[in-house]
């Protein structure tokens, strides 16, 4: 058959190459451009851009033989084999890139202060350890945080699942002068998708009014005396650091936990020497006021925290 590729209309399109074209299937405008056939910049036409990869797939091949030269039949397909292969090459790559740009985005979130904090403050919850059991594994967390210093937001969910259960946890944070704040804190359960309120008040009310306490009163006397204002809380003996480095976090008790969690602590990072919270390289004012309060609480006083 006489060979007559780029003849436009008056071009015979040969049986063996009038099929399915991958190439333009995939690439579309991109084929087009390189294959003389414009038609495909329709791609850039709201509406007519969903149904135009399916007509180049179906009509491609008849319109590159009409628009370009070609050497011959088989120099035609060796072409159209290697587009089809490019497209499926960078669609690959497009879903790899999409996926590892996912999987930096969520472990960035999961390696925030936020995330550290609400992690924290479910680990510590009595309630969490009813419903779902220690030791828990979290997921990959979804949502956003943005940050403006020194505010910010944050609205993230995460799976988790321990020995008694699994579910989904929810929490929103915000951030002020600094610090974060859990506001909200909910476990919806897998097995009955009931939702539960954990969230645990940035400290008991006993240490805040402590806490003011000392403040009025300006003596050390009155921070040590918030020490006792927790149950459950033991008062430290000798260098309060000492007393508290030497303690593992099984040795804690749940409120002591719970108060050791409000500076950013959890089970993971006690007694790491690489990973510790925010809070642990921040001066007594800097700190926040419940980050003081349960600092108060502990044992600590200005000059003892920041000795540390």
């Amino acid at each position: 058959m006489e060979n007559t590729s780029g003849q436009g209309q008056k071009a015979i399109v040969p049986a063996e190459i009038d099929r399915w074209n991958w190439g333009a299937f995939l690439l579309n405008w991109i084929w087009g451009v390189g294959n003389n056939t414009f038609i495909a910049l329709l791609m850039f036409v709201p509406l007519v851009n969903f149904i135009m990869p399916f007509v180049l797939g179906v009509k491609g091949s008849a319109w590159a033989w009409r628009n370009k030269e070609w050497e011959s039949v088989d120099h035609f397909k060796a072409v159209q084999k290697k587009w089809a292969w490019w497209s499926v090459i960078a669609y690959l790559f497009f879903i790899a890139s999409f996926t590892g740009l996912f999987f930096v985005a969520m472990m960035s979130i999961k390696d925030s202060d936020a995330f550290k904090l609400a992690e924290s403050q479910f680990e510590s919850s009595r309630q969490a350890a009813e419903l779902i059991g220690k030791p828990f594994s979290t997921g990959l967390p979804s949502g956003s945080i943005e940050v403006s210093e020194p505010g910010g937001k944050a609205t993230v969910s995460f799976s988790v699942e321990g020995p008694k259960g699994e579910g989904t946890v929810y929490f929103d944070a915000v951030k002020e002068l600094g610090q974060w704040k859990i506001n909200s804190l909910i476990l919806e359960q897998a097995a009955t998708g009931k939702r539960t309120d954990i969230s645990q008040s940035a400290m008991p009310a006993p240490v805040e009014e402590a806490v003011d306490s000392a403040k009025k009163t300006g003596s050390d006397e009155a921070n040590a005396g918030a020490a006792k204002a927790v149950v459950g809380v033991r008062k430290p003996t000798g260098d309060v650091n000492e007393f508290w480095d030497n303690l593992t976090w099984d040795d804690l008790s749940a409120e002591e936990k719970k108060l050791w969690a409000v500076l950013g602590w959890n089970g993971r990072i006690w007694g790491s020497e690489s990973e510790s919270p925010v809070s642990e390289g921040t001066s007594w004012n800097k700190l926040s006021k419940e980050e003081r309060a349960a600092l108060t609480s502990l044992g600590y006083n200005e000059k003892s925290w920041n000795k540390e």
